[in-house]
């Protein structure tokens, strides 16, 4: 059963990506073409993509700390509530594999994405080549040798954090039902 954070992720995050997927295939196909704008477009979508991933990962933390916060006394809920959330790393770092296992191995177990699904590891290169190019598009880096990602690289890295979200939603699911011997979102 999917997360609320999962539900915004696909129906609001995902859709907005679409649009700005849209607008960057466009304006390769301006006539005559304009490779600053083309370049720029690129990367928007990048850092935009990368901002919506960290987001629902936060999202879906956060979410998660609530449901456990919520099986304790209520005058507690708020102090185990802050400290899930304290010095979460997706507050400031990057969507990377990394940030995402030190905040969700935070729940007590150890977060293997690429043994959650067969489909994961080449996400998870997708997900390192994204923020790759998230730095270098938010830092106004120098853009590299092999060029600009393609408008179909953008579309693969959007697909694999698709992916990469419904895994995690999954087991995080999963994790927190076994924990709490019961559902922890609602079906």
């Amino acid at each position: 059963m999917p997360s609320t954070s999962l539900g915004v992720w696909r129906l609001t995050r995902m859709i907005h990506l679409q649009e700005v997927d849209l607008q960057c295939a466009s304006s390769s196909l301006v006539s005559p073409p304009n490779p600053r704008l083309f370049e720029e477009n690129v990367r928007g979508y990048g850092l935009l993509l990368s901002a919506h991933f960290q987001g629902f990962c936060r999202d879906l933390y956060s979410e998660c700390a609530q449901v456990i916060a919520s099986r304790v006394r209520i005058t507690l809920q708020a102090m185990v509530q802050s400290q899930f959330t304290a010095h979460r790393a997706l507050d400031h770092g990057n969507p990377n594999l990394s940030n995402i296992r030190k905040d969700f191995e935070r729940f007590g177990f150890t977060l293997d994405l690429a043994a959650a699904d067969i489909a994961n590891p080449p996400r998870i290169t997708h997900l390192s080549k994204l923020n790759e190019w998230r730095n270098i598009a938010a830092h106004q880096g120098t853009v590299p040798p092999t060029g600009l990602p393609s408008v179909t690289d953008l579309r693969n890295w959007r697909n694999s954090c698709d992916g990469l979200a419904a895994s995690l939603d999954r087991v995080m699911y999963n994790r927190l039902k076994r924990q709490l011997r019961r559902d922890p979102w609602p079906p």
